[in-house]
């Protein structure tokens, strides 16, 4: 097994791992062939940064075995009674949740040698022991205890000949023995008795000159933050969402720098970190489950398109969002230092400065529009060939260009958001939160009139098909982050490649409400009104009194080019 670059899913628990085989010059120090520990959850999102943590504790020990192997000894005598506490204490609290573990350090007296009267079968381990007391017997017995250890204190074991193997071997049999005591008067119904153990808790002897934080590292920071996030904002999608999303760039940042106490995560680390977002691909085969420091590699050696200022820019504010919920509300951080460089406010600046893509080409062309809507599923009635996604294929872009919806705000509608007005008579479909679904901002909710085109195809009839407790496009089913329109959103850019053969710079869904307010600008729809259709926030605090009326938006999309008639879009139940 090579390097595992993501977490591995147990077949049958379903619990996430982190899986690294240790290379074989160094399996002797390490004391294991495969680097295997639970990351303690089934949330693949939660798992990722476990899994970044582990992956650098991991790093630092093979690393430190490599520089025994090179003849740097890491461990001091002075480490070993030190070593040795840590160990027995782990076990003693391993015995709270496990009881039956304290069987591990008992030994079965034999027939001949159990007295009659004897009411226990079992005696301490440590009295069991053939004849022999020197150095070679003792590191037999404790050989798996003290390599665990060494492994977990992320140091390697010295050479026999060292001094330090000597204190080692003396001071884990020792404890050894106390254990093996301690689980004999366990067994026999006696829960008092205490073990001190004073060194458990003192740093070893190479980490008394390096100031120790006392701080949470970032990934249980992240942890923290997410289990607030769910807590405030509740378990829904756009929370889902979110949380992946940043643990993502924990993640990252975990493989490129480590799992750093809070406190320890510098200006300058941030400016590493940022350099180092840079790098990253954001195009290119074989990505999927590289670490960063191999996605920045395959970037370099074959020449890929690289994060863009402004992905760097919000990808630093998810750390920011993360760290200053450590200053703010954990109080274990005087600063967050990426708010407090003010590189976020100059990425800014240099993104403005540097953009590449102008606006307009974000948004499909009327050209590329006419292509759409004169493809095989405005024409012939295509569709996917191995999924049922209903008659979404038709309706979801055609929604997209009049509207300039979203596409998560469409293909979560129910059939009851889609309403006329009593007062007016004008048809329009509401957007807003409910069971199952969700929208990005205040003022994301809102009502949209429906042009005149929309009702011409038959989209009313469309609705009056459906269950009216139902949702409007039954046979989308949901991500669990992205939303009922991931996987339509996958197919469709699937279609415009492979079907339509369209070659442009618009994003698949999001070009079409892009080129929705270009279009109200050609027509001449004022600025506030398509801003009230689209749901994009006011432009000042006046903006935001009163009500934005219907009856105005519906006057004013009238100008709206009727795209689709032009583009010879047949009614959907002429297929």
């Amino acid at each position: 097994m090579a390097v595992m670059a993501q977490p591995w899913k147990h077949p049958r628990s379903g619990i996430y791992y982190f899986r690294r085989e240790v290379p074989a010059e160094i399996r002797a120090l390490v004391g294991r062939r495969e680097w295997k520990v639970s990351l303690k959850t089934r949330d693949l999102a939660v798992a990722r940064p476990r899994f970044a943590s582990e992956s650098a504790r991991c790093e630092e020990v093979l690393a430190a075995a490599r520089e025994q192997l090179a003849g740097r000894p890491k461990v001091l005598a002075s480490d070993a009674p030190r070593l040795a506490d840590r160990w027995a204490k782990s076990v003693l609290e391993s015995w709270n949740a496990e009881p039956e573990q304290v069987e591990i350090y008992l030994g079965r007296i034999s027939d001949l040698e159990a007295d009659d009267y004897s009411e226990a079968e079992y005696q301490p381990a440590c009295d069991l022991l053939p004849e022999g007391d020197d150095s070679k017997s003792r590191y037999k017995v404790i050989s798996r205890f003290l390599s665990a250890s060494l492994t977990e204190a992320g140091l390697p074991l010295p050479d026999s000949a060292d001094p330090a193997f000597r204190a080692l071997v003396d001071a884990f049999f020792a404890r050894w023995c106390d254990v093996c005591r301690m689980a004999y008067a366990r067994y026999t119904g006696d829960w008092r008795s205490r073990l001190e153990l004073p060194a458990a808790d003192e740093p070893l002897a190479l980490q008394l000159s390096k100031s120790r934080s006392t701080a949470p590292k970032l990934s249980e920071v992240y942890q923290q933050w997410a289990d607030d996030k769910r807590t405030t904002d509740g378990e829904n999608r756009s929370t889902a969402k979110t949380v992946a999303e940043f643990g993502t760039i924990i993640t990252r940042f975990i493989e490129l720098k480590g799992d750093m106490a809070v406190d320890q995560i510098s200006r300058l680390t941030v400016h590493e970190f940022r350099i180092a977002l840079g790098k990253l691909p954001t195009q290119g085969k074989g990505l999927r489950g590289l670490s960063a420091p191999q996605l920045i590699a395959k970037a370099e050696a074959e020449g890929l398109p690289t994060a863009s200022l402004g992905t760097v820019k919000k990808q630093l504010r998810a750390l920011s969002t993360v760290l200053h919920f450590a200053k703010r509300r954990l109080g274990v951080i005087q600063e967050d230092p990426v708010s407090a460089s003010g590189i976020i406010a100059q990425l800014a600046k240099a993104a403005q400065r540097a953009t590449t893509i102008n606006e307009e080409e974000k948004g499909y062309t009327w050209s590329e529009l006419v292509t759409i809507f004169r493809s095989p599923i405005y024409t012939q009635g295509w569709q996917p060939p191995r999924a049922d996604y209903g008659r979404a294929f038709y309706w979801l872009p055609l929604l997209m260009v009049y509207t300039g919806a979203r596409r998560e705000e469409l293909t979560q509608l129910a059939v009851s958001d889609v309403d006329q007005d009593e007062s007016t008579g004008i048809w329009y479909i509401s957007i807003r939160p409910g069971e199952g679904q969700t929208v990005k901002t205040a003022s994301s909710r809102r009502k949209v009139p429906l042009h005149g085109d929309l009702l011409r195809l038959g989209f009313l009839e469309y609705k009056d098909t459906l269950p009216a407790d139902g949702r409007l496009f039954p046979k989308l089913t949901s991500h669990p982050s992205e939303g009922f329109g991931h996987n339509f959103g996958k197919l469709w850019a699937k279609y415009l490649r492979d079907v339509v053969g369209l070659k442009t710079s618009a994003s698949p869904a999001h070009g079409f409400r892009h080129a929705f307010k270009t279009l109200c600008r050609e027509s001449g729809i004022p600025g506030e009104v398509h801003d009230w259709i689209t749901g994009h926030s006011a432009p000042s605090v006046g903006a935001t009194y009163g009500k934005n009326p219907l009856s105005r938006m519906a006057l004013e999309l009238a100008k709206f080019p009727t795209i689709a008639i032009q583009a010879g879009v047949h009614r959907c139940e002429q297929f």
